[in-house]
Protein backbone atom coordinates (compact mmCIF):
# COMPACT_ATOMS: atom_id res chain seq x y z
CA UNK A 1 0.00 0.00 0.00
CA UNK A 2 2.84 2.32 0.92
CA UNK A 3 4.56 1.50 -2.39
CA UNK A 4 1.40 2.36 -4.33
CA UNK A 5 1.15 5.72 -2.52
CA UNK A 6 4.76 6.59 -3.41
CA UNK A 7 4.15 5.65 -7.05
CA UNK A 8 1.02 7.78 -7.11
CA UNK A 9 2.97 10.74 -5.70
CA UNK A 10 5.73 10.25 -8.27
CA UNK A 11 3.13 10.03 -11.04
CA UNK A 12 1.55 13.26 -9.79
CA UNK A 13 4.92 15.03 -9.79
CA UNK A 14 5.66 13.83 -13.32
CA UNK A 15 2.20 14.96 -14.47
CA UNK A 16 2.70 18.41 -12.99
CA UNK A 17 6.13 18.63 -14.62
CA UNK A 18 4.71 17.64 -18.01
CA UNK A 19 1.92 20.22 -17.69
CA UNK A 20 4.47 22.90 -16.82
CA UNK A 21 6.57 21.93 -19.83
CA UNK A 22 3.52 22.09 -22.10
CA UNK A 23 2.52 25.47 -20.70
CA UNK A 24 6.05 26.84 -21.08
CA UNK A 25 6.18 25.50 -24.62
CA UNK A 26 2.78 27.07 -25.36
CA UNK A 27 3.76 30.48 -24.07
CA UNK A 28 7.14 30.34 -25.78
CA UNK A 29 5.48 29.37 -29.06
CA UNK A 30 2.86 32.07 -28.58
CA UNK A 31 5.56 34.65 -27.83
CA UNK A 32 7.56 33.65 -30.92
CA UNK A 33 4.39 33.73 -33.03
CA UNK A 34 3.59 37.22 -31.76
CA UNK A 35 7.12 38.37 -32.60
CA UNK A 36 6.80 36.93 -36.11
CA UNK A 37 3.37 38.48 -36.56
CA UNK A 38 4.58 41.83 -35.27
CA UNK A 39 7.59 41.78 -37.57
CA UNK A 40 5.38 40.93 -40.53
CA UNK A 41 2.92 43.69 -39.66
CA UNK A 42 5.71 46.26 -39.30
CA UNK A 43 7.19 45.23 -42.64
CA UNK A 44 3.81 45.65 -44.32
CA UNK A 45 3.36 48.99 -42.57
CA UNK A 46 6.77 50.11 -43.81
CA UNK A 47 5.94 49.01 -47.36
CA UNK A 48 2.73 51.04 -47.41
CA UNK A 49 4.46 53.97 -45.71
CA UNK A 50 6.95 54.03 -48.57
CA UNK A 51 3.98 54.52 -50.92
CA UNK A 52 2.22 57.11 -48.75
CA UNK A 53 1.90 59.56 -51.62
CA UNK A 54 -1.18 57.43 -52.37
CA UNK A 55 -3.79 58.22 -49.66
CA UNK A 56 -4.95 54.58 -49.57
CA UNK A 57 -1.42 53.43 -48.81
CA UNK A 58 -1.09 56.09 -46.10
CA UNK A 59 -4.22 54.73 -44.39
CA UNK A 60 -3.02 51.13 -44.71
CA UNK A 61 0.31 52.08 -43.11
CA UNK A 62 -1.63 53.29 -40.08
CA UNK A 63 -3.65 50.07 -40.00
CA UNK A 64 -0.62 47.75 -40.04
CA UNK A 65 1.40 49.82 -37.56
CA UNK A 66 -1.62 49.89 -35.25
CA UNK A 67 -2.02 46.10 -35.39
CA UNK A 68 1.69 45.65 -34.64
CA UNK A 69 1.54 48.15 -31.76
CA UNK A 70 -1.31 46.21 -30.20
CA UNK A 71 1.10 43.26 -29.89
CA UNK A 72 3.92 45.28 -28.34
CA UNK A 73 3.35 48.71 -26.80
CA UNK A 74 6.91 49.04 -25.52
CA UNK A 75 8.59 49.36 -28.93
CA UNK A 76 9.59 53.05 -29.15
CA UNK A 77 10.34 53.01 -32.88
CA UNK A 78 7.00 51.38 -33.63
CA UNK A 79 5.14 53.87 -31.42
CA UNK A 80 6.86 56.76 -33.23
CA UNK A 81 6.06 55.25 -36.65
CA UNK A 82 2.39 54.83 -35.75
CA UNK A 83 2.15 58.36 -34.33
CA UNK A 84 3.85 59.81 -37.41
CA UNK A 85 1.52 57.87 -39.72
CA UNK A 86 -1.53 59.15 -37.81
CA UNK A 87 -0.19 62.68 -38.22
CA UNK A 88 0.39 62.21 -41.94
CA UNK A 89 -3.13 60.91 -42.47
CA UNK A 90 -4.64 63.73 -40.42
CA UNK A 91 -2.64 66.57 -41.93
CA UNK A 92 -2.37 65.52 -45.55
CA UNK A 93 -5.19 63.08 -46.28
CA UNK A 94 -8.23 63.70 -44.07
CA UNK A 95 -10.46 66.63 -45.06
CA UNK A 96 -13.14 66.22 -42.39
CA UNK A 97 -12.12 68.43 -39.43
CA UNK A 98 -13.67 66.20 -36.76
CA UNK A 99 -12.00 63.06 -38.15
CA UNK A 100 -8.74 64.97 -38.49
CA UNK A 101 -8.84 65.90 -34.80
CA UNK A 102 -9.54 62.28 -33.88
CA UNK A 103 -6.44 61.19 -35.81
CA UNK A 104 -4.29 63.81 -34.08
CA UNK A 105 -5.54 62.58 -30.71
CA UNK A 106 -4.80 58.95 -31.61
CA UNK A 107 -1.35 59.96 -32.84
CA UNK A 108 -0.60 61.76 -29.61
CA UNK A 109 -1.96 58.91 -27.48
CA UNK A 110 0.06 56.19 -29.21
CA UNK A 111 3.30 58.18 -28.89
CA UNK A 112 2.64 59.00 -25.24
CA UNK A 113 1.82 55.35 -24.51
CA UNK A 114 5.13 54.32 -26.06
CA UNK A 115 6.97 56.91 -23.97
CA UNK A 116 5.27 55.92 -20.71
CA UNK A 117 5.88 52.21 -21.40
CA UNK A 118 9.58 52.78 -22.09
CA UNK A 119 12.26 51.36 -19.78
CA UNK A 120 13.43 54.91 -19.08
CA UNK A 121 10.01 56.19 -18.00
CA UNK A 122 9.18 53.12 -15.93
CA UNK A 123 12.49 53.38 -14.10
CA UNK A 124 12.11 57.14 -13.66
CA UNK A 125 8.58 56.90 -12.27
CA UNK A 126 9.60 54.08 -9.87
CA UNK A 127 12.55 56.00 -8.40
CA UNK A 128 11.44 59.64 -8.58
CA UNK A 129 10.32 61.69 -5.60
CA UNK A 130 8.11 63.97 -7.68
CA UNK A 131 4.36 64.02 -7.21
CA UNK A 132 2.29 62.02 -9.71
CA UNK A 133 1.09 65.09 -11.60
CA UNK A 134 4.69 66.20 -12.19
CA UNK A 135 6.29 62.88 -13.11
CA UNK A 136 5.63 63.18 -16.86
CA UNK A 137 6.90 66.76 -16.99
CA UNK A 138 10.11 65.91 -15.14
CA UNK A 139 10.65 62.74 -17.17
CA UNK A 140 10.44 64.72 -20.42
CA UNK A 141 13.15 67.08 -19.15
CA UNK A 142 15.52 64.12 -18.78
CA UNK A 143 14.31 62.00 -21.70
CA UNK A 144 17.13 60.09 -23.49
CA UNK A 145 17.82 60.13 -27.22
CA UNK A 146 15.97 56.84 -27.84
CA UNK A 147 12.68 58.54 -26.88
CA UNK A 148 13.09 61.47 -29.28
CA UNK A 149 10.71 60.04 -31.90
CA UNK A 150 7.78 59.46 -29.56
CA UNK A 151 8.31 62.83 -27.87
CA UNK A 152 8.40 64.70 -31.17
CA UNK A 153 5.33 63.05 -32.67
CA UNK A 154 3.39 63.31 -29.42
CA UNK A 155 4.07 67.07 -29.26
CA UNK A 156 3.48 67.55 -32.99
CA UNK A 157 0.12 65.76 -32.96
CA UNK A 158 -0.96 67.47 -29.76
CA UNK A 159 0.16 70.87 -31.02
CA UNK A 160 -1.69 70.46 -34.30
CA UNK A 161 -4.82 69.38 -32.46
CA UNK A 162 -4.64 72.57 -30.36
CA UNK A 163 -3.68 75.03 -33.08
CA UNK A 164 -7.25 76.07 -33.94
CA UNK A 165 -8.79 75.33 -30.57
CA UNK A 166 -9.71 78.05 -28.00
CA UNK A 167 -6.62 80.00 -26.99
CA UNK A 168 -7.03 78.92 -23.35
CA UNK A 169 -6.30 75.33 -24.42
CA UNK A 170 -3.05 76.33 -26.12
CA UNK A 171 -2.00 78.37 -23.08
CA UNK A 172 -2.79 75.41 -20.81
CA UNK A 173 -0.50 73.09 -22.80
CA UNK A 174 2.24 75.63 -23.43
CA UNK A 175 4.57 74.54 -20.61
CA UNK A 176 4.69 70.83 -21.41
CA UNK A 177 4.94 71.39 -25.17
CA UNK A 178 7.78 73.86 -24.73
CA UNK A 179 9.62 71.50 -22.39
CA UNK A 180 9.19 68.62 -24.85
CA UNK A 181 10.39 70.56 -27.88
CA UNK A 182 13.29 72.14 -25.99
CA UNK A 183 14.37 68.67 -24.88
CA UNK A 184 14.12 67.37 -28.45
CA UNK A 185 16.11 70.37 -29.65
CA UNK A 186 18.81 69.64 -27.05
CA UNK A 187 19.02 66.01 -28.18
CA UNK A 188 18.92 66.83 -31.92
CA UNK A 189 18.12 70.38 -33.02
CA UNK A 190 17.76 69.25 -36.62
CA UNK A 191 15.30 66.41 -35.89
CA UNK A 192 12.78 65.92 -38.68
CA UNK A 193 14.12 68.71 -40.89
CA UNK A 194 14.34 71.35 -38.18
CA UNK A 195 11.12 70.15 -36.57
CA UNK A 196 11.46 71.79 -33.12
CA UNK A 197 12.09 75.23 -34.62
CA UNK A 198 9.28 74.79 -37.13
CA UNK A 199 6.93 73.81 -34.31
CA UNK A 200 7.82 76.89 -32.26
CA UNK A 201 7.36 79.11 -35.31
CA UNK A 202 3.83 77.79 -35.77
CA UNK A 203 2.93 77.65 -32.07
CA UNK A 204 4.21 81.12 -31.18
CA UNK A 205 2.35 82.58 -34.15
CA UNK A 206 -0.85 81.37 -32.51
CA UNK A 207 -0.03 82.19 -28.89
CA UNK A 208 -1.13 85.56 -27.48
CA UNK A 209 1.40 87.57 -25.53
CA UNK A 210 4.37 86.12 -27.40
CA UNK A 211 6.26 88.63 -29.61
CA UNK A 212 5.92 87.67 -33.27
CA UNK A 213 9.68 88.02 -33.61
CA UNK A 214 10.04 84.73 -31.72
CA UNK A 215 7.93 82.96 -34.34
CA UNK A 216 9.95 84.54 -37.15
CA UNK A 217 13.31 83.61 -35.62
CA UNK A 218 12.25 79.98 -35.25
CA UNK A 219 10.89 79.72 -38.79
CA UNK A 220 14.04 81.36 -40.18
CA UNK A 221 16.34 79.03 -38.25
CA UNK A 222 14.43 75.94 -39.39
CA UNK A 223 14.61 77.09 -43.02
CA UNK A 224 18.28 78.02 -42.79
CA UNK A 225 19.26 74.44 -42.03
CA UNK A 226 16.51 72.69 -44.04
CA UNK A 227 15.50 74.87 -47.00
CA UNK A 228 14.12 71.95 -49.01
CA UNK A 229 11.43 70.86 -46.55
CA UNK A 230 8.40 72.66 -47.98
CA UNK A 231 6.26 72.37 -44.86
CA UNK A 232 8.15 75.12 -43.04
CA UNK A 233 7.37 77.81 -45.62
CA UNK A 234 3.75 76.70 -45.84
CA UNK A 235 3.30 77.02 -42.08
CA UNK A 236 5.11 80.36 -42.07
CA UNK A 237 2.75 81.66 -44.75
CA UNK A 238 -0.36 80.20 -43.09
CA UNK A 239 0.29 81.40 -39.55
CA UNK A 240 3.05 84.01 -39.39
CA UNK A 241 2.47 86.07 -42.55
CA UNK A 242 -1.30 86.09 -42.06
CA UNK A 243 -0.95 87.28 -38.47
CA UNK A 244 1.54 89.90 -39.61
CA UNK A 245 -0.88 90.90 -42.36
CA UNK A 246 1.81 90.70 -45.03
CA UNK A 247 0.19 89.35 -48.15
CA UNK A 248 3.26 89.95 -50.29
CA UNK A 249 5.47 87.67 -48.16
CA UNK A 250 2.59 85.19 -47.87
CA UNK A 251 2.38 84.86 -51.66
CA UNK A 252 6.16 84.84 -52.04
CA UNK A 253 6.56 81.83 -49.74
CA UNK A 254 3.72 79.89 -51.36
CA UNK A 255 4.83 80.58 -54.94
CA UNK A 256 8.32 79.43 -53.99
CA UNK A 257 6.84 76.11 -52.85
CA UNK A 258 4.59 75.65 -55.87
CA UNK A 259 7.52 76.21 -58.25
CA UNK A 260 9.96 74.14 -56.18
CA UNK A 261 11.30 70.66 -56.84
CA UNK A 262 9.85 68.22 -54.24
CA UNK A 263 12.49 65.61 -55.06
CA UNK A 264 15.31 67.73 -53.62
CA UNK A 265 14.51 65.99 -50.35
CA UNK A 266 13.92 62.38 -51.48
CA UNK A 267 12.89 60.97 -48.08
CA UNK A 268 10.25 63.68 -47.69
CA UNK A 269 9.11 63.88 -51.32
CA UNK A 270 5.55 62.67 -50.48
CA UNK A 271 5.27 65.36 -47.81
CA UNK A 272 6.63 67.98 -50.21
CA UNK A 273 4.12 67.01 -52.89
CA UNK A 274 1.24 67.39 -50.45
CA UNK A 275 2.70 70.69 -49.23
CA UNK A 276 2.57 71.99 -52.81
CA UNK A 277 -1.15 71.24 -52.87
CA UNK A 278 -1.59 73.02 -49.54
CA UNK A 279 0.30 76.01 -50.93
CA UNK A 280 -2.02 76.20 -53.94
CA UNK A 281 -5.09 76.02 -51.70
CA UNK A 282 -3.81 78.77 -49.42
CA UNK A 283 -2.93 80.96 -52.38
CA UNK A 284 -6.43 80.53 -53.80
CA UNK A 285 -7.84 81.66 -50.44
CA UNK A 286 -5.53 84.66 -50.07
CA UNK A 287 -8.31 87.23 -50.52
CA UNK A 288 -10.36 85.66 -47.73
CA UNK A 289 -7.36 85.33 -45.40
CA UNK A 290 -6.36 88.97 -45.82
CA UNK A 291 -9.79 90.59 -45.68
Amino acid sequence: MKEITVKMKNLHIVSVFVILLINCSYFTTKSNTNKMNMSSLINQGNAYWGKRVDPKSAKLAVLFYKKAFELNQTDLNLAASLSKAYYFQAYYVESDLTKRDTLYVKGAESALKGFENSIFYQSFSDTTKFENNKIKLEAIKKAPIETIGVLFWWATNHGKFLINKPVIDRIGSREILEIAMHRISTLDEDYYYGGPRRFFGMFYSRLPGVPLDRAKLNFDKSLLDNPNFFGTRVLRAQYYHTKLGNRELFEEDLEFIIKGDPSLLPDAMPENLFEQEKAKELLNNATILFE
